[in-house]
């Protein structure tokens, strides 16, 4: 998957105009970031891409990063790339995906709030544009690798009742 850098690169910078994800952030997500990074791949090329971090401690996956290159749109990728990523997130024994989406982002909004998500708060000024970012949750099925999580006794009860 590092050798898809390039066409990772170029979805980012066709997607975001600030707070982009370096080579270096990607390489890192591919090779070493617990969790998963994930590409969707149309007509034989990489179209799109997401990365779910995970960490020990929680039962929260966090959506990182996730794009998908402009001329894809609106073709059912997103979807299709987000629900493969959350199902890897609760393999990983993950009871809920966490994210932060720009509050002007209105398609990528649309898409999460469609999809289950659920705005739970915000950080102000949280981009380098001072943009403030809306932080949304979803609650995933439950499945063997993540039956034992408990919104309720680990303290992450946001959104999720179980």
């Amino acid at each position: 998957m590092v050798s898809d850098l390039p066409a990772l690169l170029l979805i980012e910078s066709v997607s975001f105009p600030t707070d982009r994800m370096t080579a270096r952030h990607f390489r890192y997500a591919i090779t070493q970031a617990k969790g998963a990074c994930m590409v969707a791949v149309r007509d034989g090329q990489v179209v799109g891409y997401g990365q779910i971090a995970v960490h020990a401690r929680t039962p929260i996956g966090r959506l990182s990063s996730f794009a998908v290159h402009s001329e894809c749109r609106r073709l059912g990728v997103a979807r299709a790339l987000l629900a493969a990523l959350e199902d890897e997130a609760a393999a990983l024994g993950c009871g809920a995906v966490r994210l932060e989406v720009r509050r002007d982002n209105t398609a990528a909004l649309a898409l999460y709030l469609r999809t289950g998500y659920v705005q739970f708060g915000q950080y102000p000024d949280y981009y380098e544009d001072g943009m403030t970012a809306l932080r949304l949750e979803k609650c995933l099925p439950e499945t063997p690798a993540n039956a034992a999580w408990n919104p309720f006794t680990t303290g992450y009860a946001h959104t999720c009742k179980r």
